[in-house]
C-alpha cells in the first residue's frame, strides 16, 4: 500500500514538473521568436521564411563580428526554425547571450526582463443621463459586425494611404549620387542624397546597400555617407526608402591588366592584394601560388579565395558576347571541398554572374543574368555542378539576351533575361583556394571587338 502511494505521488510530481517545464519553455520560445524577428528586421528587408543559406551565412558573420561568438549556419537555421524537428531546438546559454547582445542587451536574462509597452485601448464610455436601449441578442450581433467592418475598413484605408502619403512627402524626388564613382583599388566612395526639397525628413528611413558582398545595409544619419571598397570591379549600390529600392548608383574601380586579391572566409574586414604581374598575351596561364598568397597575408590554412580582376571600359555589347577560357580549380585541400569558381562579367547597369561547384555541392550554386537570379537552395541547378580540378573549358555565350552555358563545348544550361546590362566594363574570376586559367577570350559577337 505504501509503495502504491509513493508511486502515485511520484507520478503527480512528475506531471507537475512537466507542466511547469512546458510553461517555462513556452515563455522562452515566445521570447526567442521575438528576438529572431528583431534580428531579421535589423539585417534586411526579407521575412524569415524567405531567408536563403546566404542570409544565414551573412548573419553568422555579423554575429561573430559584433559579439565575438561564432554560430554556424546550421545552428542559426535550427534557432530560426528553418530546420523542422519534432522538438524545438533549445540553444545553450552562450548562444542565447550572443543573440541578445546582438540586438543591444547585456545578455539573455536582460532581454527576458525587458519592459515592453503595450498599447492601451480605452473602453467606450457612455455620458451620464444618456439612455442606452437594451438590444436583443440578434441586433447586438448586427451592430458588432457592422462596427467591426467599419473599423477594419478604416484601418485598411490608413494602411494603404499612409505609406503613399509618406512617399509623396518624403521619398519623392530623392536620388542617390556618388560624388566620386570612379577610381582605382582601394577606393573611398562618398554617397549623397539628392532631393528636390530643401530638407529630407526622417533620414533614418533611408539606407544604402553597397553591393560589395562584404557590408550590410547602412542607414543615413546625415545626407552624406562614405564606404570603403577594396576589390576591383563595378558595383551597383541601391538606395532604399524603408524596405523598397528607389534608386541605384554605381562605383567603378578599374585596373591596369590583371590584378589579384585574396580573402579569408568570414573575414569581412581584411582584403589582401597579391603582388603579381602578368603579360597581356591571351594564352598565358594566370595564377598565383599558395606561397604568394601566404606572403600577402592570406591564412592559407583556412578557407580562402583568390580573385583575378581585369576591369576596364569596352564597347563590347553585354547582351551579345562570348566568353571562353580554360581553367583548373583547386585540388582538395584544407578548407576546400567543393572547389568552386565564380565568374562576374560587369556591365554598365548590371552584371552577369555564375558559380560552378563540384556535382555533390550544387546546393551552393547561384547565378544572376541581369534581373534573372536563381539559387541552388531553391532551384535545380545541377547543370552548374562540374569537377574542374583536372581542367576543362568554360564558355558563356549571350545572344540577344539569351544565355547559354557550355562546359567542354557542350551546352549544359540556357536561360534569358529582359533588362540590358549595357557594354562590358570588366571581368572577375574567383577561385576557392588556388586555381588558374588561360586562353581567355571575350569578344563581341557582332563587331568582333576583343577584350
Amino acid at each position: 500500500m505504501f509503495e502504491q502511494f509513493k508511486e502515485l505521488k511520484n507520478n503527480q510530481l512528475s506531471l507537475m514538473k512537466n507542466h511547469s517545464e512546458q510553461a517555462v519553455n513556452s515563455s522562452f520560445f515566445q521570447n526567442l521568436d521575438v528576438c529572431c524577428q528583431i534580428i531579421a528586421d535589423m539585417i534586411g528587408e526579407k521575412q524569415i521564411a524567405e531567408w536563403t543559406n546566404s542570409d544565414y551565412i551573412n548573419l553568422s558573420r555579423q554575429l561573430a563580428r559584433k559579439t565575438k561568438i561564432r554560430l554556424s549556419e546550421s545552428t542559426l537555421k535550427r534557432i530560426f526554425k528553418k530546420f523542422k524537428t519534432s522538438e524545438r531546438y533549445y540553444p545553450q546559454k552562450a548562444t542565447r547571450d550572443a543573440l541578445a547582445q546582438f540586438i543591444g542587451y547585456k545578455d539573455w536574462e536582460d532581454f527576458e526582463n525587458r519592459e515592453e509597452s503595450k498599447p492601451q485601448f480605452d473602453s467606450p464610455k457612455v455620458p451620464n443621463g444618456v439612455y442606452v436601449p437594451d438590444f436583443q441578442n440578434k441586433n447586438r450581433r448586427i451592430w458588432l459586425i457592422s462596427a467591426t467592418f467599419l473599423a477594419l475598413a478604416f484601418i485598411l484605408t490608413m494602411i494603404v494611404l499612409k505609406p503613399l502619403a509618406r512617399k509623396d512627402n518624403v521619398a519623392d524626388g530623392v536620388r542617390l549620387s556618388c560624388l566620386n564613382p570612379t577610381g582605382i583599388n582601394p577606393h573611398s566612395a562618398i554617397f549623397k542624397l539628392l532631393t528636390k526639397n530643401a530638407q529630407i525628413d526622417s533620414l533614418k528611413n533611408f539606407s544604402i546597400e553597397f553591393a560589395d558582398g562584404r557590408s550590410k545595409r547602412k542607414h543615413f544619419l546625415n545626407p552624406l555617407l562614405t564606404h570603403y571598397y577594396e576589390v576591383p570591379g563595378r558595383y551597383y549600390p541601391k538606395l532604399y526608402y524603408e524596405n523598397k529600392v528607389i534608386d541605384t548608383g554605381y562605383v567603378y574601380l578599374q585596373t591596369k591588366g590583371w590584378a589579384v586579391t585574396g580573402t579569408n572566409q568570414f573575414d569581412t574586414i581584411r582584403v589582401y592584394p597579391i603582388q603579381r604581374s602578368f603579360r597581356l598575351s591571351g594564352n598565358e596561364e594566370i595564377a598565383v601560388t599558395s606561397a604568394e598568397a601566404f606572403q600577402a597575408g592570406v591564412d592559407t590554412m583556412r578557407t580562402f579565395f583568390v580573385t583575378f580582376s581585369n576591369i576596364k571600359p569596352t564597347h563590347i555589347n553585354g547582351d551579345n558576347y562570348e566568353l571562353s577560357f580554360e581553367l583548373h580549380t583547386s585540388a582538395n585541400r584544407t578548407g576546400v571541398r567543393c572547389s568552386q569558381v565564380n565568374v562576374n562579367i560587369y556591365g554598365q547597369s548590371d552584371q552577369h554572374y555564375f558559380s560552378i561547384f563540384k556535382p555533390e555541392c550544387t546546393v551552393w550554386t547561384s547565378y544572376q543574368f541581369s534581373e534573372n537570379e536563381k539559387y541552388g537552395e531553391e532551384y535545380d541547378l545541377r547543370s552548374f555542378g562540374h569537377d574542374f580540378t583536372k581542367g576543362g573549358i568554360l564558355t558563356l555565350r549571350v545572344v540577344e539576351k539569351k544565355v547559354s552555358l557550355l562546359i567542354n563545348n557542350r551546352e549544359v544550361y540556357s536561360t534569358n533575361y529582359q533588362k540590358t546590362i549595357g557594354n562590358v566594363m570588366g571581368i572577375n574570376i574567383s577561385f576557392a583556394g588556388i586555381g588558374s586559367f588561360a586562353n581567355l577570350k571575350l569578344r563581341d559577337l557582332k563587331s568582333n571587338e576583343l577584350f
